[in-house]
């Protein structure tokens, strides 16, 4: 199991669920131990949602030191081993042995047990290989019993140093790298954790100084946040349909027949296990003076070439292969959608790909999905997305 810790400023709550991502704005509040227990928590007060963050971020970093430290020496054994001296030994006991887990789940494990004598001395052990595993099939276990039979002589491999340890096998297996594997993970888990308390929002706040920077050099005004933005009509867009959305950093401004809106967004797909949070910059164009058709434009992909074959729309235009092999559009009717969609707006989008558009009405919405734009960018930025704005509004 492995766990991510969330925080969410907007809501002053903290949320635990069973990933190794963070992410500073999404609001998961699940815990997952395992399969059939999930712990669901939230806190309204901001100061002890940063003091779990960081105590279960030093949880996990204290829990990975005595993980990667088991793992590399289970590695490292294994390695050696291979030139560790020999002796006979007897296998005196051999069978398959199940254990039920907390999720009712049965793993089946070979339990043998072998018998040595070095420098006069006699040895038991059980270890068969380093990094051995249980496992749901129980196959796996009885074709170690069955090549470990009660009775057999078998050659065993022991420490020179310590002849106590001894294994089977020797040499390096999947299951020993796993539990290297897993320390370096809690590890991860715990400093991206921690980053996200002490770092994300320094670089969230220097984001935001500089795009109000960037506002002032180009004419526009600038707010950290509004409630407002998300209650326009372009909000029921394809694009703010999501889990947890939020807008911030927003630039405007009024010119003689449109408003120009720049914005952070970000936004979850799915969730729990299935969960998937983006970041982009987006471009909104509004135009009391027109009424668009409404439409949505993203690039292809395979998806959209199953829909296909099952009756899902896809305009394509002969005249225009690049446009129609690179994206897909979608709008009713399709003979006005059709219609806008002339010469000159087929040919740029044939040369210019990964746009996403939605426009119904007074609303003009265009973003590449999950990319968000530099500070510094940001004047090119503009400058493309009312070059694309004036394709349909002009």
């Amino acid at each position: 199991m492995l766990l991510w810790v969330y925080t969410d400023k907007e809501q002053n709550k903290l949320g635990f669920t069973g990933h190794i991502v963070s992410e500073n704005r999404v609001n998961q509040n699940s815990l997952k131990l395992g399969k059939g227990v999930d712990i669901r928590m939230t806190t309204s007060n901001p100061i002890l949602a940063k003091l779990l963050a960081i105590l279960f971020g030093l949880v996990f970093a204290t829990l990975s030191i005595p993980m990667i430290k088991q793992g590399y020496e289970e590695l490292k054994n294994g390695q050696d081993s291979l030139n560790w001296p020999t002796t006979t030994g007897v296998i005196i006991s051999s069978e398959t042995k199940s254990s039920s887990g907390e999720d009712s789940t049965i793993s089946y494990h070979a339990n043998i047990q072998y018998q040595y004598t070095i420098g006069g001395k006699s040895y038991l052990s059980d270890q068969v290989s380093f990094g051995e595993f249980g496992s749901s099939d129980p196959e796996h276990a009885r074709s170690i019993v069955r090549r470990y039979e009660k009775g057999q002589k078998i050659k065993v491999y022991f420490h020179p140093n310590y002849p106590d340890k001894s294994v089977l096998d020797p040499g390096v297996s999947w299951g020993s790298c796993m539990i290297l594997v897993g320390g370096v993970m809690f590890f991860m888990g715990s400093i991206i954790t921690l980053s996200d308390v002490f770092i994300a929002p320094k670089l969230q706040q220097r984001r935001t100084q500089a795009l109000q920077q960037v506002a002032a050099n180009l004419a526009m005004t600038f707010q950290e946040e509004d409630v407002n933005l998300s209650k326009q009509d372009f909000c029921r867009f394809p694009l703010c349909r999501h889990n947890y959305p939020h807008l911030r950093n927003i630039l405007s401004k009024y010119g003689e027949d449109r408003e120009t809106i720049l914005f952070d967004y970000n936004f979850t797909t799915g969730s729990g296990d299935n969960s998937h949070t983006y970041a982009q910059t987006v471009a909104v164009f509004h135009t009391p003076s027109k009424n668009l058709q409404e439409f949505t434009l993203r690039p292809e992909n395979v998806f959209d070439k199953i829909g296909e074959l099952f009756g899902s729309q896809d305009i394509d235009f002969e005249s225009h292969p690049d446009f129609s092999k690179f994206y897909c559009l979608q709008g009713q009717p399709e003979s006005a959608i059709r219609e806008i969609w002339n010469f000159d707006t087929l040919q740029f989008f044939g040369q210019n790909h990964g746009w996403y558009l939605e426009a119904s009405g007074e609303w003009l919405v265009i973003y590449k999905l999950n990319q968000t734009i530099k500070p510094e960018d940001m004047r090119n930025f503009l400058e493309q997305t009312t070059e694309i704005s004036q394709l349909f509004t002009e």
